[in-house]
């Protein structure tokens, strides 16, 4: 009974923890599809390629979700193997572009400045519009030319440089961003210990074996009365314990033995009576 309560709870469990992880691998998607529309301030600053990689993410890990509740339900071995396998892969994943994220925003000038030097006018441009900033250090530090900031042409901006703006941006964005990959990694982890839960249960105790009692309890069988020293079958139902059974043979037994001695015992006068009679008629 406790083995069939926790292949229940792991199946349950298995199918929670998957359902978390179908949320995961959505909230993924969305933020990689979205920063790659650059649908929110900041996102033209987050490096080349990443969108897509956290889209590719929320991809694998929605994958693996369906795999492992399809696991939940299917008692196939393989089946939780490929799950493992892909939850890996995703964890592998996951872990390298945290650690990207991270090498960018642990030094944020050292990645600010190569990035509006070597940037366009036209990126520089939209930097300074989102953030209302003009030129880099100052106004007169690499500028593009907008309404707002147009050094060369004698018009000063009242925006201040991009430089802290970039910075401080870059510090909370990025951090915050790779606090999250690396927390979500205990999605992963708890999805992988599921799995080998669930694995571990069949092993010990086969889905088959499961059948069989609740066939078995349906049927009105005693669980407990199933065993060898209890002489029923399966098709029958036992009313009586081991003790009930050895009082009751060996009432019979000491029957028959009281049996047993009043027959010799009337033999024994039967033929002492004969014996008799032929002594009389030896007399006669």
């Amino acid at each position: 009974m406790a083995a069939t309560c926790c292949a229940r709870l792991s199946k349950w469990y298995m199918i929670t923890t998957n359902l978390l992880f179908a949320c995961l691998g959505l909230a993924f998607i969305a933020f990689g599809v979205i920063g790659n529309k650059s649908g929110f301030k900041g996102a033209t600053l987050f490096p080349d390629g990443v969108f897509k990689q956290v889209a590719i993410l929320g991809a694998i890990i929605g994958v693996a979700s369906i795999i492992g509740i399809l696991g939940a339900f299917v008692k196939r071995k393989w089946i939780l193997y490929i799950y493992m396998l892909i939850v890996i892969v995703a964890l592998v994943y996951q872990v390298v572009i945290g650690v990207k994220i991270y090498q960018k925003g642990a030094n944020p000038p050292a990645y600010v400045a190569p990035l509006w030097s070597q940037a366009k006018d036209s990126y520089r441009a939209s930097l300074q519009n989102e953030f209302s900033c003009c030129g880099y250090n100052n106004a007169m530090d690499q500028p593009a030319v907008t309404e707002k900031c147009d050094p060369k042409s004698g018009h000063i901006s009242s925006d201040p440089p991009c430089y802290d703006a970039l910075k401080n941006y870059v510090d909370t964005a990025f951090g915050r961003f790779y606090i999250v990959l690396f927390a979500a990694l205990a999605v992963e982890v708890l999805a992988l210990t599921n799995a080998i839960t669930v694995l571990c249960t069949r092993s010990i105790y086969r889905e088959e074996d499961e059948e069989e009692r609740a066939r078995r309890r349906k049927s009105g069988i005693r669980l407990d009365d199933m065993s060898a020293d209890t002489p029923t079958t399966v098709g029958s139902h036992n009313n009586y314990n081991t003790a009930d059974m050895n009082n009751y043979y060996g009432n019979q037994h000491g029957a028959y033995k009281e049996s047993s001695n009043a027959y010799s015992h009337d033999s024994y006068d039967a033929y002492n009576q004969q014996n008799a009679y032929q002594t009389q008629g030896r007399y006669y």
